[in-house]
């Protein structure tokens, strides 16, 4: 699409489619990493599954599926049998007991039938009676039906229009009603249908059988399918009830059902969407092998933070058979390749391995590399990555409460889980076993039996939240291999991508170089200003500021210098006008790499090839990822704040006659870093005089003397975008 061409976006999808003081310096560190010290391969495994009582959950389902409490239906029904109750109680008993009798005498009863039914039949599906609920729902279905039949004359066609006409809209909100308690009822009749295959399952394995989830979801998608359509049709009818036709004093309870019955519809939607991807991710379709990286944010690289550790799930017909995790060095100390590094990483890594494989921020690049890199340590081959940050482990702490570990006098929680896991880390570990991240090891093992054995209903509800929030803020992201797969993960939005757009765009990189875990001490501003000329052209300044709140901290890895190869990402084919508060910086290489015989590797290649050095400002421009890239080093002392400021030219306008004709748009989408926390970002738009916006999205931007203003915390990517017109 043209950049001047404007469609009013929708959604996020459719935004996506359519928008398109200088610092104390440390000395350089060289040193040979660990991964060249040949090893024994040596790790913790310890396996995930549960036996037949404790069913194992999705690893990682955009709805969140758990096993439940003993004669209870599943969180998710329970979800969903909520807000059926509520619906029932809330609108059906005040309609079909107070106002049937404006329908007739023998509607109204048949409609006090229907409705007692229901109830009957969501109680009886609380108490797990299925046979009972079953039998209540179809008295329900039976009732609603001969009501509605009593009223034929009223079709839908008919009742479509006299519901606008001043008398007779309450009649047809009457009919609306009745339409919508039928289809209610015949939903509840595959809703009652999954809660006993549950119940009646955990019955079926013996003792020691692992459980497979991937028949659960098989079974139940079906009748899922047929009560999601039954609540579609329920929802159309609710929405066109007059809200006039409800009493004042009910109108808010109304409301809340109507309102409530979307998300429930959605929710069901979203089930269905990504049945699919969950039935390959748990290895519906064979056996399947993913690898984690546990990666560190506290010490930021491009998709989220260092590789300390990393993990090998096997999962096959969704059971869990075999997960460990290791200490990155051992897999990087077999490494049968030497393999050139990034220009970067030259300085502070001899070789390219799998504890910096990260180095692209496009994840699906990234960990290609990092499958790359494990398969030549003679790893197994493996389907996917999965990577997470301590943020996620964060909040299941939260949820599951403290994890005691005596073997090293320990009680973990997630206020203390950060420092004290980096204390052991960085400290002490057993320096003769020389297994400094065995303590994640061992306090993966039982967080994760922890929570594989939560049946309490809110606090599943928080879990599924805490796994939705990770991948949504990208401190989880998905890869996987199998194209097909992949093109599913990236459409529920959690494949880790550099977004495409044909507008304005900006992500702001970080790379940790010195291996000090001082980011989680850092704050970060970004102010990006967009001036329109008048002529339409578009110049940019972004603003970077790094404040290190670390150097009086009782932990020694936040009180040292902060090494940072900042990278900015730009649209492609951006002008660089100025570069100001990074420092000039060109390590050399340290080694003869082509005399030692390192292989080079085709993306960093493309890379060094497209970069120039821009002599005015010491900044290395590249194309990346369809990007321009501006990279510079950036150091920040404890207790200090640096600014670094680019000002640039975008390559495209703003169209002249489009603005007189009917409005011309500017957007920029903001990409956030995986793993970060969540920078501070202050948007201006700053447009000629003349001009006037005649629409705008992405929040509250607040318009002042021809600047649009927006602040907020980039915990997500954010798009914002304004309509400008010259029209009087």
């Amino acid at each position: 699409m043209h950049p001047q061409e404007y469609i009013p976006p929708k959604k996020m999808s459719d935004i996506r489619r359519t928008f398109g003081e200088v610092p104390v310096r440390p000395e350089p560190v060289f040193h040979q990493p660990e991964s060249f010290e040949r090893q024994s391969p040596h790790y913790r495994e310890f396996p995930v599954y549960v036996e037949a009582e404790n069913p194992v959950p999705p690893v990682f389902p955009k709805k969140q599926y758990h096993r439940h409490h003993r004669r209870k239906p599943s969180a998710f029904l329970k979800g969903i049998l909520f807000v059926l109750f509520l619906i029932v109680v809330c609108l059906f008993g005040w309609w079909i007991l107070e106002k049937g009798k404006n329908l007739g005498s023998s509607v109204q009863t048949k409609g006090e039938m229907g409705y007692s039914s229901l109830v009957a039949a969501l109680d009886n599906l609380e108490q797990s009676k299925y046979q009972g609920s079953l039998e209540h729902f179809h008295k329900a279905e039976e009732a609603f039906a001969e009501a509605d039949k009593e009223l034929a004359l009223w079709n839908s066609s008919l009742t479509d229009i006299v519901r606008f006409v001043p008398g007779l809209s309450r009649a047809a909100s009457g009919k609306y009603i009745l339409e919508a308690g039928e289809h209610f009822a015949r939903a509840g009749v595959p809703l009652s249908e999954v809660a006993k295959s549950i119940d009646v399952s955990k019955g079926a394995y013996k003792d020691g059988e692992k459980i497979s989830l991937l028949n659960f979801l098989q079974d139940v998608k079906v009748p899922l399918a047929e009560a999601e359509s039954e609540l579609t049709a329920a929802n159309s009818a609710l929405q066109k009830v007059a809200l006039d036709d409800i009493p004042k004093e009910k109108r808010e309870q109304f409301l809340l059902v109507r309102n409530h019955l979307p998300l429930l519809v959605g929710l069901m939607q979203g089930f269905s969407e990504n049945e699919i991807l969950l039935e390959e991710l748990l290895g519906g379709n064979g056996p399947r092998k993913y690898l984690f990286l546990f990666q560190n944010n506290h010490e930021m690289r491009a998709t989220g933070g260092f590789i300390g550790s990393y993990g090998m799930l096997d999962i096959h017909q969704g059971v869990v058979r075999k997960f460990f995790i290791d200490g990155i060095f051992n897999p990087d100390g077999q490494l049968k390749e030497n393999i050139i590094p990034p220009k970067p990483l030259q300085k502070v890594s001899a070789g390219w391995s799998l504890h910096d494989s990260n180095w692209f921020p496009d994840f699906p690049v990234s960990a290609e590399k990092a499958i790359f890199f494990y398969e030549k340590t003679g790893g197994p081959t493996v389907d996917g990555v999965i990577v997470i940050t301590p943020a996620v482990l964060q909040k299941l702490l939260m949820i599951t409460g403290p994890i005691t570990l005596p073997q090293y006098g320990l009680v973990v929680d997630a206020d203390n889980f950060i420092p004290v896991i980096q204390e052991q880390v960085e400290v002490k570990y057993d320096k003769e076993e020389n297994k400094p991240k065995a303590v994640l090891a061992d306090l993966a093992a039982v967080l994760i039996e922890r929570v594989f054995s939560l049946q309490d209903k809110t606090t599943l509800y928080k879990m599924a939240e805490a796994l939705v929030e990770g991948l949504n803020e990208r401190h989880i992201q998905l890869y996987a291999r199998h194209e097909d797969t992949e093109e599913l993960i990236d459409k529920a939005g959690w494949s880790g991508k550099m977004l495409e757009t044909g507008y304005d765009y900006l992500s702001v990189i970080h790379t940790n170089i010195n291996g000090y875990k001082t980011d989680g001490v850092i704050d970060e501003t970004v102010k990006h200003r967009s001036e329109i000329q008048s002529d339409g052209s578009i110049i940019d300044t972004v603003t970077i500021t790094r404040k290190h709140n670390g150097g009086d901290t009782e932990y020694d890895w936040w009180n040292k210098v902060n090494a940072d190869y900042l990278r900015v990402y730009v649209p492609k084919g951006s002008q660089l006008l100025s570069a100001k508060g990074a420092t000039w910086e060109f390590p050399e290489a340290p080694l003869d790499y082509k005399a030692l015989g390192f292989r080079e590797d085709a993306d960093v290649v493309r890379e060094e090839e497209n970069t120039k050095i821009d002599e005015a400002t010491g900044t290395r421009i590249s194309e990346d990822a369809g990007k321009t890239v501006f990279g510079a080093w950036v150091y920040v002392s404890p207790q200090e704040s640096v600014t670094v400021e680019y000002r640039y030219k975008l390559p495209f306008v703003l169209d002249q006659q489009k603005l007189s004709e009917g409005g011309s748009a500017y957007s920029v989408l903001y990409q956030k870093q995986a793993g970060s926390p969540g920078s501070t970002i202050l948007a201006e738009i700053v447009y000629p005089e003349g001009w006037k916006t005649i629409w705008q999205t992405g929040g509250n931007l607040i318009p002042y003397e021809r600047v649009l203003r927006l602040e907020g915390t980039l915990k997500t990517d954010k798009f914002v975008g304004a309509v400008f017109s010259t029209r009087q």
